[in-house]
């Protein structure tokens, strides 16, 4: 959401088109059409965002029902060291963070959102991802800045 609706509409139409998942972080929050909710594949807020989404806050298991009830096809709910709550159509269950001591947090929600990517696309059932993607945003929050703090293998 930090590009123009419209160059994230026609992304989500293109993809679609194309048959490729598409991960929607919804940050910063901004109005979003219903046609959205039908488009996208996942739908990763966190907990301010999830509640702008919803107009008002609720228990992570009711704002993910009302976030599929839109008509998403899968909604992570980023609750930092809470865990993150995903849910679909056919399951929904609490996946727990690691206990880190955090030094900055700054990069925790984008890390999380790509080591779900990736690890969605390594062929990882979408909890088991969400575990893994959790594992590395823990990582994250124990080092300073963005970028800097992104773990990523080491090679050779």
């Amino acid at each position: 959401m930090e590009l123009p609706l419209e160059t994230v509409l026609h992304t989500l139409a293109f993809c679609a088109l194309a048959g490729v998942p598409v991960i929607l972080d919804p940050a910063p929050p901004a109005p979003l059409p219903d046609a959205l909710f039908h488009t996208a594949t996942w739908f990763t807020p966190n907990e301010t965002e999830a509640a702008f989404y919803l107009g008002s806050t609720a228990a992570p298991e009711q704002a993910a029902q009302q976030l599929l009830n839109k008509g998403l096809r899968g909604v992570v709910l980023k609750r930092g060291a809470e865990g993150a709550y995903i849910a679909t159509d056919a399951n929904a269950a609490w996946v727990k963070s690691f206990p880190v001591q955090p030094v900055d947090t700054v990069a925790a929600g984008d890390c999380f959102n790509g080591a779900f990517a990736v690890a969605l696309l390594e062929g990882l059932d979408p909890f088991a991802a969400a575990r893994f993607a959790s594992a590395a945003a823990a990582i994250s929050v124990t080092r300073s800045g963005a970028q800097a703090s992104m773990p990523f293998p080491r090679r050779g």
